[in-house]
Parts: C-alpha cells; sequence; structure tokens
C-alpha cells in the first residue's frame, strides 16, 4: 500500500507540474514556472523514496529534493512580490 501511495503521490505531483508549465506557457509568469519546477521535483523525489523502498525518508537526497523544491517556491514568491 506504501508503494501504491507514493506512486500515486508522484503522479499527483508530476500532473500538477504539467498545468503550471501550460499556464506559464500562456501568461509567461515566472511564478508558474518555479512552481511548476517545485512539482516536479517533488514528484521526482516521490519516485525516489518509492524505487528504494524505504518507510522512513531519512536519506540526505531526499532531503536535499525537498529543500529544493520549497527554496524553488520561495524565490518564486519572492520574485512575484519584487516585481
Amino acid at each position: 500500500m506504501y508503494l501504491f501511495l507514493l506512486g500515486a503521490t508522484a503522479t499527483a505531483c508530476l500532473v500538477i507540474a504539467l498545468f503550471f508549465v501550460r499556464s506559464w506557457r500562456r501568461t509567461q509568469d515566472r511564478l508558474f514556472l518555479l512552481f511548476g519546477a517545485a512539482f516536479a521535483v517533488l514528484g521526482l523525489e516521490r519516485l525516489i523514496l518509492a524505487a528504494m523502498n524505504l518507510p522512513e525518508a531519512n536519506t540526505p537526497i531526499v532531503y536535499s529534493l525537498r529543500l529544493l523544491a520549497f527554496l524553488l517556491i520561495l524565490a518564486a514568491i519572492v520574485d512575484r512580490n519584487r516585481r
């Protein structure tokens, strides 16, 4: 069940990333591009967790990918508010 849920959340993250990239292509707003990249990284992180088949996410690669995703979201918000 754990692997199924990881696969479902990975798929959801990647679909959300595609929606943000589609919105970016329509509006050319960097906020959408950075959010899409962040969700793509979160989807990749979930796929890595599923491939490693570990119930606990206590490896540095997982934490570094999550940190990258949250930094992308923070950068998108800061970039949006600076304009």
